[in-house]
């Protein structure tokens, strides 16, 4: 008897010790993907395209594509982590600002491609339950995101256009706008996203369960 009740004791250490394990390689993943970005964002040798004419070509252009495309692709691996959330979308914010024109529509196809499951999930929504869940993540943003930042979304203060993405979803909202809007629209899918992801989970997995 004192011999199950110890191996099932060990048993449970063992997962626990396994769970923090997971968690801190988590944690640590987010922070080295904010490190890496912020490196990117600093470095000389990624120039700032944005007041130039034409495209970068040749060997600059193929290593830029191939540096926004792993700055994409690191950016959508990130989960709701509101210690992250404000510095991870201001260097999100500096790095676009250094591209050019034909980039800056590659990186927002990019990062829209990666939230395709939040923006279908919510245009399948009824319209007045997406006015909601959008009301409730404009809510999160001003508590969550830096005043640095939210200074640069006009969108939380513009209830017009809000309704309006209510009343056409995401897709609609985004074919009537530039890349640079659309940059200014990618912080509130997200946690519109993140905010109906937790709202569908069963509260015995922590999620606050439907309403």
């Amino acid at each position: 008897m004192k011999t199950r009740v110890f191996t099932r004791g060990l048993a449970i250490c063992m997962v626990i010790w396994v769970l923090v394990v997971v968690a801190q390689g988590y944690f640590r993943e987010l922070r080295s993907t904010a490190e890496t970005l912020g490196k990117v964002v600093e470095d000389e040798e990624f120039a700032d395209w944005s007041g130039r004419d034409g495209e970068p070509e040749g060997d600059e252009g193929s290593a830029r594509d191939r540096r926004i495309r792993a700055v994409a692709a690191s950016l959508s691996r990130q989960e709701y982590n509101p210690e992250t959330r404000g510095r991870l979308g201001g260097l999100r914010d500096e790095f676009y600002s250094k591209l050019s024109r034909g980039e800056r529509s590659l990186f927002v196809e990019l990062v829209l491609s990666s939230l395709e499951t939040y923006i279908v999930i919510f245009d399948a929504m009824p319209p007045e339950a997406r006015k909601k869940l959008i009301k409730k993540a404009v809510k999160e943003a001003r508590d969550e995101l830096p005043e640095k930042l939210l200074s640069k979304y006009s969108i939380l203060e513009d209830t017009e256009a809000r309704d309006r993405i209510g009343e056409v979803g995401w897709r609609a909202a985004l074919e009537e706008k530039s890349p640079d809007e659309a940059m200014e629209l990618l912080q509130l899918i997200e946690i519109a996203g993140e905010l109906n992801q937790r709202r569908r989970m069963p509260r015995w997995e922590g999620g606050q369960g439907n309403e």
